[in-house]
């Protein structure tokens, strides 16, 4: 049975994710939230396959792991939803399944994965949302589809493409000079289309020309010097006139251009013109591949130099920007000390919202594939007579979810919440949904305002949701008992303490509940670094202790 390393920040996501995998007949031989864990239970376990969350948590990344274990006959899977955030190759892993996905796909996946590493190979058909991780560039990998060395060369073209024009973008954003940066996508184009000539052409109103503003190739005086008629006589001219790309094969065929002398001086045959768009008004110019043999130039040519053009005229918009900006400046150094203050103090909240908010998207992203999971294996489960109990599953974990949001959105998107109030919120959300179905189960809730982190509000939340959910589904045989729920912040130095009680029928702990018993429970206690303990004779007693600030609670008058 092959052995399985899973690294997933969220707890809850990994518990799903292991049982997925067990399911499908591997052996789940550790779970990490870090990557010293995943290290750490790597070079113990030796797994055969690692099933990698790109982010993990403290801001590591999964790719730490996968570069730090010994890969040979270890195969990488990530599955994430934050792949377009970070450019992954075969260095990394062998492939990478996006967010969301179905059961069956992260079992496929893992199968393909295990082929590649025992094969060099990967059979289709490959799940939705799946896709190899490519080699650095002059490197192929073999598919069990076959493939030509023409369709291996295309790929590695665009994928130079795309780079390159990744890599410009963060310079052009970068550099304030916009000769620089009009130069350099002059270079950058000429060398990812493999020609020895580019150039940028302004126009210039009062003239109604294009002057050669930058490029490369071109002997002393083109660049700064040469114009041409901003009309249809010329490649760029027409480019510029008609808003299209412009694509001439063969100058020599095309008798309706006047071409200024130093096209034939350069021995200029073929051109690509795409303009570079200003945000009103006429174009601010073009830009233009010259190649002195003829060529076809395809779709993706045509969209790789339009993004180039694209990441020109925001540069041209930016220097705009900023030279009105520096002006303002100028007129305004007596405020330039206050003036710093009130910037760095609205960078830092700019800053701390802006990490929230991608924390915040983060949690979005999981909870909404938990519950795509929990519905998927619903959905599929043998098992008639569970679905009503498995939607209320469902429907329990979705609300308490809900409320996490809602108190973190009311309170201005800060890191903490009051986790008092949002308890009483939890408490009252269970009996709106629970009291049609039992009338005669009183669930009672008492708490003190307390202050915690999002990360422990949510655990502990999860935590009391679960032991509810449970009681109310095994306590009660005769469907009639109570349900207490009680906080206590705790003086300063001591842990506050959460105290849930059933006068049900009791629960033993036989080692065996795992998914919505002790060992969820006990996880997410751990991973808040508290405690749980379980008391059961006259019913069933949890105490949960854990750390908490003492912060005032401040309330509207």
């Amino acid at each position: 049975m092959l052995k399985v390393l899973i690294a997933e920040n969220d707890l809850l996501m990994a518990d799903m994710l292991e049982e997925i995998v067990v399911d499908g007949g591997f052996e789940v031989c550790g779970i990490a939230r870090t990557v010293a864990e995943g290290v750490a239970l790597g070079k113990l376990h030796k797994p055969d396959l690692a099933l990698l969350d790109l982010r993990l948590a403290g801001g590591e990344l999964g790719t730490e792991i996968a570069a730090r274990l010994d890969r040979a006959g270890l195969g990488i899977l990530y599955a994430t939803g934050n792949a377009g955030q970070i450019d992954l190759s075969s260095a990394d892993g062998e492939a990478c399944l996006d967010k969301p996905y179905r059961p069956a796909d992260v079992l496929r996946a893992l199968h393909i994965v295990e082929e590649i590493t025992h094969t060099g190979t990967a059979s289709p058909p490959f799940p939705s949302g799946f896709r190899l991780l490519e080699s650095l560039p002059g490197a192929k990998r073999k598919t069990g589809g076959g493939g030509t060395d023409t369709r291996d060369a295309d790929i590695a073209r665009l994928l130079r493409q795309q780079a390159a024009l990744a890599t410009f973008g963060s310079f052009a954003l970068g550099e304030s000079d916009l000769g620089k940066v009009l130069t350099e996508a002059a270079r950058v184009c000429a060398e990812s289309l493999e020609v020895p000539f580019c150039k940028v052409c302004r126009y210039r109103a009062d003239e109604n020309d294009l002057l050669v503003e930058a490029g490369i190739g071109w002997h002393p005086g083109v660049v700064g010097g040469v114009v041409s008629r901003a009309d249809k006589s010329s490649p760029q001219g027409r480019a510029f006139i008609t808003g299209k790309p412009v694509i001439c094969e063969d100058l020599a065929r095309d008798a309706s251009f006047l071409l200024p002398a130093f096209y034939a001086q350069h021995g200029i045959v073929s051109t690509l013109d795409v303009v570079i768009r200003k945000q009103e008004g006429q174009p601010w110019g073009v830009l233009e591949i010259d190649n002195p043999k003829r060529h076809v130039y395809d779709e993706h040519d045509i969209n790789f130099v339009t993004g180039f053009a694209n990441v020109l005229a925001e540069a041209v918009n930016t220097s705009k920007r900023n030279s009105v900006v520096q002006a303002a400046l100028e007129q305004m150094k007596d405020m330039v000390a206050d003036r710093d203050r009130l910037l760095a103090a609205q960078e830092r909240l700019l800053s701390e919202k802006s990490v929230l908010a991608q924390e915040l998207q983060h949690r979005v992203r999981n909870n909404l594939q938990l519950v795509y999971g929990m519905l998927n294996k619903q959905i599929h489960s043998p098992d008639e007579g569970s679905g009503t109990e498995g939607i209320s599953a469902i429907a329990r974990r979705v609300m308490t979810l809900a409320k996490v949001y809602d108190h973190l959105l009311g309170a201005g998107l800060t890191r903490t919440i009051d986790f008092g109030t949002y308890l009483s919120s939890l408490c009252d959300g269970f009996n709106d949904m629970e009291v049609p179905q039992h009338r005669n189960i009183l669930l009672t809730c008492h708490s003190q305002p307390l202050m915690l982190d999002l990360d422990t509000a949510t655990a502990l939340g999860l935590i009391v949701a679960e032991l509810i959910s449970n009681s109310y589904l095994h306590a009660f045989p005769v469907d009639a008992g109570e349900i207490t729920v009680s906080l206590h912040a705790g003086r300063e130095g001591e842990d506050a303490t959460i105290e849930f009680a059933d006068d049900g029928i009791g629960f033993s702990d036989t080692g065996t509940s795992k998914r919505r018993g002790l060992g969820l429970v006990r996880r997410l206690m751990e991973q808040i670094d508290g405690s749980a303990t379980l008391h059961s004779g006259h019913g069933t007693a949890w105490t949960l202790k854990f750390s908490a600030p003492v912060e005032p609670v401040l309330h509207a008058a």
